[in-house]
């Protein structure tokens, strides 16, 4: 038999989720049971060994009886939960032998006496009363106000056995008073018997209560001798102790595995996990609709308008006919004594040893027992409040893992953060079958790196399901094409950054990158083929071009993209304006060109283009002004008095953090550009003293004063970065939020402003304070300036000496 004939018998058994999964774990096991050998099996063994039977399976038969170990089996006993024989089974349906309440005679139970006594075979209760007709006078005794055939027609329904007739005519007569509520139900029969009444308009009937908690739903159990309903039999008869945790809750039956688990642990186990198909998770599912499935998270119920509160709005048990809304749903829930502040509320949350903890405390903000710090309650141990921070360190929560036994915090399904780990990203990264060859390389570089790590990062990544499922259909390719494939977001970047680090992609510049790309976007908007040739043109060979070189020699600062992100957007709204105006550059004019200019004041980026088309004879007689060079230079307020304040105070506040007093103290006293900063590497500090350390700014080391080394020293040995997953150690001096970046320079100017530095103002200062005594060249090798900018600002700091000896030394040439 193939493989795919079996499938299509197992889906053709059309059994529910529950009936597959104890089939499965009959078959886990012991498979034997399919060829007569075993005992041990479900009920629904038998519908699967019929198909295979009629599929041409030759070895399946019916599994041996588990009493007798004899013939085949026959039926299934729930009390043994096993199958027998019918020999076995009717051993077991003997009657006991006690006096007949009757005749006294010492036989076999056959009956039951009105009385509440037995009888035996040969005295059967009532045998000469009309018990159909008994049961229409009993129903016209209640007054119902129903005609003689209604009451036909419902006497007619019982009529099919006499023991049902017999039953509800001594109902009638001795226990009416059940029928309008006075009484609770002891019989099946009675209760269909008011359904029935009540469907057909019966004046007086009530509906069937629960005589434990009073609600009027089905009543399909039996508890004192009394109909109840099934959550007030599980409440008394569900309850035990958990095979997994141990605490005494409502137990459910773990289907294939044959034990009894409660709901928090059958919630999470792992063999009750699908894929979710709105977020891609692995996790427990609450909804299905057909093949459809959905977790928790993603599971949004119907609008309706709620039964209790009358309002429309997201409800459960809209089938039902009473649709309940989330907010009253939560209020029908038993209260119940919280645990913290005493009051009779809704438990929201239980403690570790399952005492109640209302909402209110339950988000609380509290001083952590452990760390002192205010922060939200994440857990309570021996009612002491305990942090997120702490809780993961808390020896109490620890336990030895299933697989490796290793004790600490577990993950999930009892397996620490190693073990879970490969699984969790195979069944992120490669679904139902196994990982392809792209997913297998993802995962061996997530795998380097901290387990905790990458679990959280898979946890929280936005757009699980598109990457996920992308990285699925990568196949065997795995390369820079192949991830901007997938659908742009951060998770993407994120995961580049990594395989990145892994040396399993190569490096690529990510401002080059978004510079061809915001380039592409914008030629992309320009309808005018003609215009959009000599725009890319312009953009390759003036931009991209230099950029790409150099690229090849030092990744590209944030900056240096900016301004070709800057003119092409500028170039592509003006050549897009034009087109508007149904021209073009061709028939564009010298007034068109003032007029965008005038109504664009705050984008003067054209002139270089405008000349680049007018020599290649793109256009004709136009041109732009050039954008106006910002001449002034800023400084602190109080000068270098405020710069030397600024400094001392970073060397002696060690309450600020080490990376922001490093990069102040380099702005102040050196004059570093945030762009230059972040991208410090952390070989660039030099010495094995503290005394002589240097560190490396431009083509020369600089020697670096002791408090200022101590600090360098300090941040080269504990730096961190934010990013969720790091392969290896991260090269940069000032780490970043992702795998193997640094710091944006943007992000470094916020965290100086925040402790009072203007990077802007307090480089200008220190530059012009340090222009004021050093020569041009001095100054550029030391802070790796251009000797250029370095003349620049010797000229504007005042510093004439260097122009001094240069003219002394052109007169001593020309007397001689």
């Amino acid at each position: 038999m193939t493989s795919a004939t079996a499938n299509a018998i197992v889906e053709g058994l059309c059994s529910s989720k529950a009936d597959l999964a104890r089939l499965a774990g009959t078959m886990r096991r012991d498979s034997s049971v399919l060829t007569g050998d075993g005992t041990d099996c479900v009920a629904t063994i038998e519908p699967l060994i019929k198909a295979l039977q009629d599929a041409g399976g030759r070895a399946v038969v019916m599994p041996m009886c588990a009493l007798c170990e004899r013939g085949h089996s026959e039926t299934y006993s729930r009390q043994l939960r096993k199958r027998i024989c019918h020999s076995c089974a009717r051993q077991r349906w003997n009657s006991q032998v006690v006096p007949c309440s009757e005749c006294h005679r010492v036989r076999k139970v056959a009956y039951r006496a009105r009385n509440g006594g037995v009888l035996c075979l040969r005295c059967p209760p009532e045998p000469d009363v009309d018990h159909e007709a008994k049961v229409r006078e009993g129903l016209a005794d209640l007054h119902t106000g129903l005609n003689a055939a209604v009451i036909d027609s419902i006497a007619a329904a019982f009529a099919a056995t006499t023991v049902a007739l017999r039953d509800l005519n001594w109902t009638l007569h001795d226990t009416p008073r059940v029928f309008t509520g006075d009484e609770p139900h002891v019989s099946a029969r009675s209760v269909r018997l008011a359904e029935m009444l009540i469907a057909s308009g019966a004046a007086g009937i009530r509906t069937p209560t629960c005589p434990k908690c009073s609600r009027a739903v089905p009543l399909r159990s039996t508890l004192d001798g009394q109909r109840c309903c099934r959550r007030c039999w599980a409440n008394r008869n569900s309850r035990g102790a958990c095979s997994r945790c141990g605490n005494e809750r409502h137990l459910t039956d773990h289907h294939g595995v044959g034990e009894r688990i409660c709901t928090s642990c059958f919630t999470r186990a792992a063999d009750e996990h699908r894929e979710c198909a709105g977020c891609g998770r692995i996790a427990f599912i609450t909804h299905r609709d057909g093949q459809v499935m959905l977790c928790r998270r993603c599971y949004r119920a119907p609008t309706a308008i709620c039964s209790s509160c009358g309002r429309e709005r997201p409800c459960d048990r809209v089938k039902t006919g009473k649709p309940v809304c989330e907010p009253c749903a939560g209020k029908q829930r038993p209260k119940q004594t919280c645990s913290v502040c005493g009051e009779l509320r809704v438990a929201h949350v239980r403690t570790g040893t399952g005492q109640p903890v209302c909402y209110l405390c339950a988000r609380k903000r509290e001083p952590c027992s452990r760390c002192g710090k205010t922060r939200l309650v994440e857990a309570r141990l021996d009612t002491e409040p305990l942090c997120g921070t702490c809780l993961e360190k808390e020896p109490a929560y620890f336990v030895d893992c299933a697989r490796c036994g290793r004790h600490g915090r577990a993950y999930h399904h009892g397996l620490c953060h190693d073990c879970s780990c490969p699984e969790v990203l195979a069944r992120l990264f490669g679904g139902a079958d196994q990982p392809g060859p792209a997913a297998t390389q993802i995962i061996g570089a997530l795998l380097r790196s901290e387990s905790a790590a990458v679990l959280h990062w898979a946890q929280r990544t936005k757009l699980r399901a598109d990457l996920a499922r992308g990285i699925r259909e990568l196949g065997d390719t795995l390369d820079h094409g192949a991830l901007d494939g997938l659908p742009p977001s951060k998770s993407v970047e994120w995961l580049r950054n990594i395989l990145i680090g892994a040396q399993v992609l190569p490096d690529r510049d990510c401002v080059l990158r978004r510079t061809e790309i915001v380039i592409k976007k914008q030629l992309d908007g320009i309808d005018n083929p003609d215009d959009r040739a000599a725009i890319r043109a312009f953009m390759e060979w003036h931009h991209l071009r230099k950029l790409r070189g150099q690229a090849r020699k030092a990744p590209l600062r944030a900056g240096q993209g900016a301004t070709a992100r800057t003119e092409v957007s500028a170039i592509a709204d003006f050549l897009q304006d034009l087109n508007d105006r149904d021209l073009s550059l061709t028939t564009c004019t010298q007034r068109h060109v003032d007029d965008w200019l005038v109504a664009n004041p705050t984008r003067p980026h054209l002139n270089q283009f405008l000349r680049w088309a007018t020599k290649r004879r793109h256009a004709q007689g136009i041109a732009a002004p050039a954008p106006p060079e910002r001449r002034a230079r800023r400084t602190l307020v109080d000068g270098d008095d405020g710069r030397w304040a600024l400094i001392q105070r970073l060397i002696e506040d060690s309450d600020l953090d080490t990376r922001d007093r490093v990069a102040g103290l380099l702005v102040l006293l050196y004059s570093q550009q945030t762009s230059r900063l972040v991208t410090l590497r952390a070989d660039c500090i030099a010495g094995n003293e503290i005394d002589c350390c240097t560190i490396t700014l431009g083509a020369v080391p600089l020697n670096l004063p002791k408090q200022v080394a101590e600090l360098l020293a300090c941040l080269a040995a504990q730096r961190r970065g934010y990013a969720a997953v790091d392969i290896g150690m991260n090269p940069w001096l000032f780490p970043g939020g992702r795998a193997g970046q640094h710091l944006s320079a943007q992000q470094m100017g916020v965290r100086l402003r925040r402790i009072g530095v203007s990077p802007l103002l307090a480089r200008n200062t220190a530059l012009i304070a340090l222009a004021g005594e050093l020569p041009a060249v001095v100054l550029a090798k030391l802070l790796g300036f251009s000797v250029k900018r370095a003349v620049v600002w010797n000229a504007e700091a005042g510093n004439t000496y260097p122009g001094y000896a240069a003219a002394v030394a052109r007169r001593r040439v020309l007397a001689q």
